[in-house]
């Protein structure tokens, strides 16, 4: 695996929408692939060779990231490690993909809610985009804290890394 250095310089932010109505039905092979496991999806973002889809299952839902034949999930993060609370689903209407120099997306930050006793919860998720992986950087509770796990150094190792929906492992 190939573990690039993040370039240096002041990382911008730009937002794409999640919402109901915002997205797309992706092609027929990707459609077919969630069909198969009983799951929706739409198409919500494109952004120099990565997609973004929204996936959701009869409680939860969550972002799967697709680049170059591989499709990257969420779900574990979401869903089953350390869930927010019961039926945790996107908690935002809008995602925030964190750009280099160039443009390049670097990471991706979006919310998720849950219910916890008698209160909604939420967090930040923050996932490493590189070329040939996306991870795991971590949860936060504050968008300057989201922004500052995006903008660092940490990238893609063994540990972090998202499961593999499709692709080669």
């Amino acid at each position: 695996m190939l573990i690039a250095a993040l370039p240096a310089g002041a990382q911008v932010s730009e937002y794409t929408s999640v919402a109901a109505g915002g997205c797309r039905q992706p092609p027929p092979e990707t459609t077919e692939i969630y069909q198969a496991l009983d799951l929706g999806v739409e198409l919500c973002a494109t952004r120099q060779g990565i997609d973004l889809l929204l996936v959701s299952s009869d409680r939860s839902s969550w972002l799967d990231v697709a680049r170059g034949g591989r499709i990257w999930t969420t779900e574990d993060a979401v869903v089953y490690d350390a869930p927010v609370g019961d039926f945790p689903n996107l908690g935002a209407d809008q995602v925030e993909w964190r750009l280099f120099p160039g443009g390049r997306p670097g990471a991706l930050i979006f919310r998720v809610a849950g219910q916890s006793e008698d209160a909604r919860r939420t967090r930040l998720y923050v996932v490493r985009l590189e070329e040939d992986a996306a991870c795991l950087l971590g949860r936060a509770v504050t968008n300057e804290e989201a922004r500052a796990l995006a903008d660092g150094p940490r990238t893609c190792d063994e540990e972090n890394q998202l499961p593999l929906r499709l692709g080669p492992p």
